[in-house]
C-alpha cells in the first residue's frame, strides 16, 4: 500500500467518524432532552409541536429534526410542504434501541458515555500531562448512568435468571430462606435488583465507593418496588469489617476498574460464609487480539480504558492494580474454603459489550446480531 492510498484512507476514515461523532451528539440530545420520547409517544410532529411537547425553543427544535432526518435517523412524511409545516416520525425499528433501556439492542448509554468522556477532555490532558488522576466526578452524572444502562439489559435478563441457575447448589442455596448477597461495586444497582427479582427469599447489600451511584442505586430500588430487600451503602470494599455474613458475594464488571482489588477480594473472602461463593460475571469482550486493527468491539474497550477506566483507579492507587480494561479478563465464580463443591463449570459466550446478548460458544454460527465480540462467562469453583 503505498503512502499516499494510506493517506487518503486514514483522511476518508476520520472524516466519517468526525460525522459519526456529531451524530452522537445529536443523538444524546435526543436522548437526554426526552425527542425520541416524545416522537414515539405522540407520532409524527411538526417543529412547533415537538418543541410545545418537549419544551425547547422551536427554533432548535426545526434544526435537530432536520439534521436528525438528513441522518436517517428519523423520516419526513411530507418533504414537499413549507419548512415549519413537515412532519417528523420515529421509525418503529428505531424506538427499541433508542427508547427501551432494557432491551438487548439498547445503544443510548453507550453513545452517552462518550459524550461523558468528551466533558473530561480538559481533565484528561491534564492527566495525560502530569500521570495523575482524573476523579470519577469529572466524567458527571451521564457517566454513571451510561455505565448503569450499558449493562442493565444483560444484568436483568441473564444474571438471576440463567447466569446463576447454572450453578446448581448455588441456585438451590439462594432459592432457600434468609440467603445474603454482598453486591460489590454495585454501581446503579441493576445486579442486586436482578438477584433479588430472581431469588424472593434473599436480601442484597450492595457497596460502592461513588455517592452519586448509590443516590441513584437506592431510587431504582425503590422504583422496583425491593427497597425491603436491597440495600445500598457508599463505602470501600477492601475496608469493610464484616465477616462471615453472605452467602454469595457478586463482583459486576469492575474489578479492571480498581485502585486495590488485591485488597477487594480479600475483604470479600472474610465476609462470605464457609463454602460461600464469589462471583464476577462480565458481559466484556476478550480484546487481547493480534490483530491489527483490532475488531469494533476490541477499540471500543481500548478507548474506554484510555479514557476513562485506567485514568479512575489513579484516584487512590495502592498496591494490586488491575489490569488494563483491554487486556484478557475473565469471568469466575470462587468458592470459599470449607465448601465440598470442587468441579469445574465453564461456558464460553458470544457477548455484545453493551448489550450482554449471548449464545454458546457450541453454536459458534449464532451470533450477536450487532457483531460484538468474545465474552467468557466461566464458572470455576475451587
Amino acid at each position: 500500500m503505498t503512502d499516499t492510498v494510506q493517506r487518503d484512507e486514514l483522511v476518508e476514515r476520520l472524516f466519517t467518524a468526525g460525522i459519526t461523532m456529531g451524530e452522537v451528539l445529536t443523538v444524546y440530545l435526543g436522548d437526554v432532552l426526552g425527542l425520541y420520547r416524545a416522537l414515539s409517544t405522540r407520532g409524527p410532529m411538526t417543529p412547533a409541536e415537538l418543541a410545545s411537547a418537549t419544551d425547547i425553543y422551536e427554533r432548535y427544535a426545526r434544526e435537530w429534526l432536520e439534521q436528525q432526518a438528513a441522518a436517517g435517523l428519523l423520516t419526513v412524511e411530507d418533504p414537499a410542504h413549507p419548512e415549519d409545516e413537515r412532519r417528523y416520525a420515529l421509525p418503529a425499528g428505531h424506538a427499541e434501541p433508542l427508547l427501551d433501556p432494557e432491551s438487548a439492542y439498547s445503544i443510548a448509554p453507550f453513545l452517552k458515555s462518550f459524550v461523558a468522556i468528551s466533558g473530561a477532555m480538559p481533565q484528561l490532558l491534564e492527566a495525560f500531562r502530569s500521570g495523575g488522576p482524573v476523579s470519577w466526578a469529572a466524567y458527571g452524572r451521564d457517566m454513571i448512568e451510561a455505565q448503569g444502562d450499558f449493562n442493565r439489559p444483560w444484568l436483568l435478563a441473564s444474571l438471576g435468571t440463567e447466569y446463576l441457575p447454572s450453578i446448581p447448589d448455588l441456585h438451590e442455596r439462594l432459592s432457600n430462606d434468609g440467603s445474603r448477597v454482598a453486591d460489590v461495586a454495585c454501581g446503579v444497582g441493576w445486579a442486586a435488583i436482578s438477584l433479588a427479582k430472581a431469588y424472593p427469599n434473599i436480601s442484597v447489600d450492595g457497596f460502592d465507593l461513588d455517592e452519586p451511584s448509590i443516590e441513584l442505586a437506592k431510587a431504582n430500588a425503590a422504583e422496583a418496588g425491593l427497597s425491603d430487600r436491597v440495600t445500598f451503602t457508599a463505602g470501600d470494599a477492601a475496608d469493610m469489617a464484616v465477616e462471615e455474613t453472605y452467602d454469595l458475594a457478586t463482583v459486576v464488571e469492575s474489578i479492571h476498574d480498581m485502585s486495590q482489588p488485591v485488597a477487594v477480594m480479600r475483604s470479600i473472602r472474610r465476609m462470605l460464609k464457609p463454602g460461600g461463593t464469589c462471583s464476577w460475571p462480565t458481559s466484556a469482550p476478550r480484546t487481547r487480539s493480534r490483530r491489527r486493527p483490532a475488531r469494533p468491539s476490541a477499540c471500543s474497550t481500548r478507548t474506554a480504558s484510555c479514557a476513562a477506566c485506567r485514568r479512575a483507579w489513579r484516584t487512590r492507587p495502592r498496591p494490586g492494580r488491575a489490569r488494563s480494561c483491554g487486556g484478557r479478563r475473565s469471568s469466575a465464580t470462587r468458592r470459599r474454603p470449607g465448601s465440598t463443591a470442587s468441579r469445574c463449570c465453564r461456558s464460553s459466550t458470544t457477548s455484545c459489550g453493551s448489550t450482554g446478548s449471548t449464545v454458546s460458544r457450541r453454536n459458534p454460527d449464532r451470533t450477536d446480531p450487532t457483531g460484538g465480540g468474545r465474552a467468557r462467562h466461566a464458572g470455576v469453583r475451587c
